[in-house]
C-alpha cells in the first residue's frame, strides 16, 4: 500500500473541524493556540472558504467553527453550510440559534418573555418612520424614562456599537433610526460580563461601565462605541471614578441566569452583559452577544478544545 494512500485513509479516521474567523477575531482570541492544540492530539483542521466548500469530493468537517459577518463572503458560506446534513456536521452554534439575538429588539423580547431571576430594563423599537411625537408616545406607555440608551437595532458589526444616552425629550431628534431606545439603570458603574464556553462552564469578569447619570451635570446628548466604556483599557468620561464603589454579586444567581440565557438562545458560545440596578438589587441583562471576544478567559484556547471534544464524543 502507497505511502500517499495510508496518509489519506489515516487522515480519513482522524476528526476534521472547519473553521471561519476574521483576522482581527483569529489574532484576538489567539486561534492559532487552539489549532495547535488540536494537531496536537491528531484532530485535522482547515480554513473554510468559497473554493474549499465548492470543490468535488471536499472532505466535509465534522464540527465547524465560525463567526460570519454581514459580507458577502459570509453571506455566501453561509448558504453553502446550510446545506450541510446536519447529520454528519455540527454548527458551532447554529444559525437559526444565532438569528434570535441580531435583532436587538428581538433579543430583548425573547429576554423579557422568560424574566424570573433576572430584568430587562424597559424598552421600545423606533422604525425610520417614526417620528418624534410618536416616540414620545412610546416611550410614555411604556413606562421608559429618561435618562435612555439608544441602541442600534442591528446588534452584530462594529456599527452595532454606536451608541448614544439621550437625556431629555429635546435631543430626541439625536437619535439614529432604526433603534431600540432602553431605559438607563443606574449600576454604580460596574458590568459583569458572563462568558459561556458551552453547557455549565461561564466566566465571570467584571468591567468597569457607565457612572450613574441621574446627578450628571449636562443634558447634551453623549455618542461613544461600546468598547471605549466595557473594554478592560476603557478609559472614558462617562466611566465610574467613585474608587469607593464595590459591588457583590451573588455567583450562584449570576450562574444561573447564564444557564437560562444561554438555554433560552441554544447557544455554546455567548456572552452576556449583566448589571445590578442600584436601586432595587435587581439582575438586568442589557445585551447577549455569540462569540464574544473572551477578554478575560485566560485559557480560552484549551477550554474550547474541551468543547470540541465533547461535542465529537472524542475522549
Amino acid at each position: 500500500m502507497s505511502q500517499s494512500l495510508l496518509q489519506s485513509q489515516r487522515h480519513q479516521q482522524q476528526p476534521l473541524i472547519g473553521y471561519y474567523l476574521p483576522r482581527k477575531k483569529f489574532s484576538k482570541l489567539r486561534f492559532d493556540q487552539f489549532l495547535l492544540r488540536c494537531k496536537h492530539f491528531h484532530i485535522d483542521t482547515i480554513e473554510l472558504n468559497y473554493d474549499y466548500l465548492t470543490q468535488p469530493n471536499t472532505r466535509i468537517p465534522q464540527l465547524i467553527i465560525h463567526k460570519l459577518e454581514d459580507d458577502a463572503l459570509s453571506r455566501v458560506l453561509i448558504e453553502k453550510l446550510r446545506l450541510l446534513p446536519k447529520s454528519s456536521t455540527i454548527i458551532l452554534d447554529e444559525f437559526s440559534s444565532i438569528s434570535r439575538l441580531l435583532n436587538r429588539f428581538e433579543q430583548y423580547s425573547l429576554l423579557n418573555s422568560n424574566q424570573n431571576l433576572y430584568v430587562v430594563p424597559q424598552f421600545i423599537c423606533v422604525s425610520k418612520d417614526d417620528n418624534k411625537l410618536m416616540i414620545e408616545k412610546m416611550l410614555i406607555n411604556n413606562r421608559v424614562s429618561f435618562p435612555i440608551m439608544c441602541k442600534p437595532i442591528q446588534a452584530h458589526g462594529d456599527k452595532s456599537h454606536d451608541m448614544k444616552i439621550i437625556f431629555d425629550v429635546q435631543h430626541l431628534n439625536d437619535i439614529d433610526k432604526p433603534c431600540v431606545l432602553q431605559q438607563f439603570i443606574d449600576h454604580d458603574g460596574v458590568l459583569f460580563k458572563v462568558f459561556a464556553i458551552g453547557q455549565n462552564n461561564y466566566h465571570i469578569v467584571q468591567r468597569n461601565s457607565i457612572r450613574n447619570l441621574h446627578a450628571y451635570p449636562s443634558r447634551e446628548t453623549i455618542s461613544f462605541h461600546s468598547s471605549e466604556v466595557s473594554s478592560s483599557q476603557a478609559d472614558h468620561i462617562l466611566l465610574s471614578i467613585d474608587p469607593s464603589i464595590t459591588i457583590t454579586f451573588n455567583h450562584e444567581i449570576v450562574n444561573k441566569i447564564a444557564q437560562t440565557v444561554q438555554n433560552l438562545f441554544e447557544l455554546n458560545l455567548v456572552g452576556i452583559d449583566i448589571i445590578v440596578d442600584r436601586n432595587t438589587g435587581d439582575y438586568a441583562v442589557i445585551d447577549v452577544n455569540y462569540f464574544p471576544g473572551y477578554e478575560g478567559v485566560t485559557d480560552f484556547s484549551t477550554q474550547l478544545f474541551d468543547l470540541c471534544q465533547h461535542l465529537l464524543h472524542i475522549s
